[in-house]
């Protein structure tokens, strides 16, 4: 998980919003879109709220703030093969 984080420290753009995403993926963090806050979280925000943050970020740069734009986002990025 350190590795995504500084991947995402590195890179804050949209490439590196991708690539911190697909890492997420690849330490088997699930990936979830919230209805009311319009935005990405991690499921592991329920009881670590370290990572919000960065997921706000992320949303604000991939222009991630409806379902739709999360469903797209998913097969542009193809973070479904994980």
């Amino acid at each position: 998980m350190r590795e995504c984080l500084e991947i995402w420290e590195k890179e804050k753009d949209e490439e590196g919003a991708a690539e911190t995403l697909r890492c997420f993926k690849e330490y088997g963090e699930d990936i979830y879109f919230d209805d009311e806050e319009k935005r990405m979280y991690l499921a592991r925000e329920v009881w670590d709220n370290s990572v919000k943050k960065i997921m706000e970020e992320i949303s604000q740069i991939l222009k991630v703030h409806s379902r739709e734009d999360f469903i797209k986002l998913k097969e542009k990025y193809n973070l479904t093969m994980y």
